[in-house]
């Protein structure tokens, strides 16, 4: 079991059948560009609340699925929820309870946009303790009541508002009041109140739009598509000295870019010296400001002595994932005098494509001499400089 040092759990609903949505595949798993709904629901989650557990809530029918993608994301175990929305959060109550929440949130997953000003909100309001904090939003359009009778009544839309999720709620109560009633409520907030519970509110986000008809779905699939993604840009720089006492020859050679190239004198460098991989994976962690190669594999570490480069780029990569980041290019110029890149520049592309496991044909390698000025011109040492474009959710608040 995982330590909760949030004191917060997640249950995430993804149990509807969706009877008002005009299709038969499950709604929560209907694709947008090849994610399901409910795993863009759970991407989205997983940037909002970081280091808390997610329990999520299917059907019986969607089980297998449910549970596929549940050890994709590293969830809890999923767990099958029953006929109403109140019997799934029921379960998921009783899921969770030996991880000893404090406070639950509450999210349909047919609700796949998650501000994050909400999600900051919600947090900050645990330091008050409170039994429920809910996401509001006014109602804009005029109101209207069409009675049985098909008579239509006027009300007035002042004080009334639009419930949304997540819903934070104190575990305790929240669990108490579903083992204390038989009636069915809409939500979390309405089960409480029904106990005499004071419920809180902050400002909910329009763009939270839950996807009930068909329609729903159409408007959002455009922000679907984007998910509040940016491109964002990342520069590397290296450089390595040659060894001078070594003269040129066949028994020596350089590592450039994940390749070995024969009869130039040996790089310096704590580990292989590649000074291209190097500056690549500088240019991938300054875009998920995760520090620098020096941060993460420190040249006093004697364990990265002669070190394969190759190991830091895949682990910046395994960390650029894990923000779902996605490379669009890289554009590397080597400034040497020896060796000649454009004679590697193919093969180069080819490992790096295959390190990074993307196409080679994202990856620009150009050399540059410096016309035989300075220690570059000297042939004492090679440089690097790579800028790594890079599409990522951006998940900073300025807020």
């Amino acid at each position: 079991m995982k330590e909760n040092k949030n004191n917060v759990c997640i249950i995430l609903l993804a149990g509807g059948i969706g009877s008002r949505f005009n299709r038969k595949k499950t709604k929560q798993l209907i694709k947008i560009n090849n994610k399901s709904i409910l795993e863009i629901c759970i991407e989205n989650l997983k940037h909002s609340f970081k280091n808390i557990e997610i329990q999520l809530v299917s059907n019986k029918n969607n089980i297998n699925e449910i549970i596929s993608i549940s050890k994709k994301y590293n969830l809890l175990e999923p767990v099958v929820g029953g006929k109403e929305r109140q019997d799934s959060v029921y379960s998921g109550l009783v899921a969770i309870y030996p991880h000893f929440p404090e406070y639950v949130l509450i999210h349909d997953s047919a609700r796949p946009i998650i501000s994050r000003r909400v999600v900051k909100e919600l947090l900050n309001s645990v330091k008050n303790k409170p039994i429920c904090v809910i996401p509001i939003i006014p109602i804009n359009d005029a109101m209207r009541l069409v009675n049985e009778n098909q008579e239509i009544i006027y009300i007035d839309k002042k004080n009334h508002f639009l419930v949304q999720t997540p819903q934070l709620c104190c575990y305790k109560e929240l669990l108490l009041a579903h083992q204390n009633t038989n009636k069915i409520y809409e939500d979390e907030s309405s089960i409480l109140i029904s106990m005499g519970k004071k419920i809180n509110t902050i400002k909910g986000d329009t763009m939270s739009l839950k996807i009930t008809y068909e329609n729903d779905l159409k408007i959002l699939e455009p922000h679907l598509n984007n998910r509040n993604n940016v491109t964002k840009i990342g520069v590397g720089f290296d450089i390595h000295r040659f060894d001078t006492k070594k003269i040129d020859d066949e028994e020596n050679f350089i590592t450039l870019g994940g390749i070995k190239i024969k009869n130039l004198k040996s790089l310096i460098g704590h580990s292989d010296a590649d000074a291209l991989l190097h500056a690549i994976t500088d240019s991938i962690l300054g875009v998920i400001n995760c520090g620098d190669i020096g941060l993460l594999f420190p040249p006093s570490d004697k364990k990265w002595k002669n070190f394969d480069s190759s190991y830091f780029l895949n682990q910046a990569a395994i960390l650029l994932k894990e923000k779902s980041g996605k490379i669009i290019n890289i554009d590397a110029v080597v400034i040497c005098e020896k060796p000649k890149i454009l004679d590697y520049s193919n093969q180069i592309k080819e490992r790096i494509g295959n390190i990074l496991k993307i196409n080679p044909n994202r990856i620009s390698i150009k050399g540059k001499t410096s016309e035989n000025v300075g220690f570059i011109g000297r042939e004492e040492g090679i440089a690097v400089i790579a800028n790594t474009s890079i599409q990522i959710i951006d998940d900073i608040d300025d807020d």
